[in-house]
């Protein structure tokens, strides 16, 4: 079996999940990874141990990352990328423009039209499912805890029941089992690392970096992410 984790990172104009789906070997390999990439840079910099790893307090020195300097920062980021990318894990990353899809739903006159939030979540769903069912296992979604859970599993049983909405993937997501749990990321080092590439893949798609040095890092990640062999299906829409 396989297990998903899943978070967001957003900004006006862009929507966008990140997940990691692994095995219970990969998890826990990579679950012992993070932590000691973690361990030992907060030894040499003297932060806690415990700090979570998140992108934006990490690229912008904030929460357990205040007092850690910026070439350290970007050194354990980086670390952290690498991790994920070394790991047995298969990764997924998917977006909305916002002002495409509202463009989109009303040139086409759609009769039901779906947030930017809810669209994304099903490609990652259907995605997943996929995953899942190329590896001829099942999958358990966890996700980091957000206000619209509830309407998140509402539409989860509905796809179950009835198939996801349109044409394209259309499935009733056989391959995932019971329902979406959401869970807070502070003692999972996977949700963490779902921020980390949510907030990267974010970046990259949403922000021109104000700093050379800043996009000099954030080319050097997206090049390591695409060219990893670990991605299914990346991409946006519209």
């Amino acid at each position: 079996m396989l297990v998903a984790y899943l978070d967001e990172s957003f900004t006006k104009s862009f929507f966008c999940f990140a997940a990691i789906l692994a095995d219970e070997h990969a998890i826990r390999d990579l679950s012992a990874e993070l932590d000691a990439v973690i361990a030992a840079a907060a030894q040499d910099h003297g932060f806690s141990p415990d700090a979570e790893i998140h992108g934006y307090p990490m690229f912008h020195g904030e929460d357990d990352w205040a007092n850690v300097g910026v070439r350290a920062r970007v050194w354990v980021f980086e670390r952290v990328i690498d991790a994920i990318l070394a790991a047995n894990v298969t990764i997924l990353l998917r977006g909305t423009h916002t002002h495409r899809l509202l463009e989109r739903q009303a040139r086409k006159a759609y009769p039901v039209t779906y947030s930017r939030e809810q669209l994304c979540f099903q490609h990652m769903l259907q995605r997943i499912d996929a995953v899942a069912s190329r590896h001829d296992t099942h999958a358990l979604v966890i996700a980091d805890d957000r206000d619209d859970r509830d309407s998140h599993r509402a539409h989860f049983a509905l796809y179950k029941n009835f198939g996801t909405p349109g044409e394209y993937m259309s499935t009733r997501l056989d391959r995932l089992l019971d329902t979406v749990y959401f869970a807070p990321s502070h003692p999972s080092r996977l949700l963490q690392a779902a921020d980390m590439l949510a907030y990267t893949y974010r970046r990259w798609n949403a922000q021109t970096e104000p700093d050379p040095r800043s996009q000099l890092t954030m080319d050097r990640l997206r090049g390591k992410i695409t060219s990893s062999g670990k991605l299914h299906s990346p991409g946006n829409w519209p």
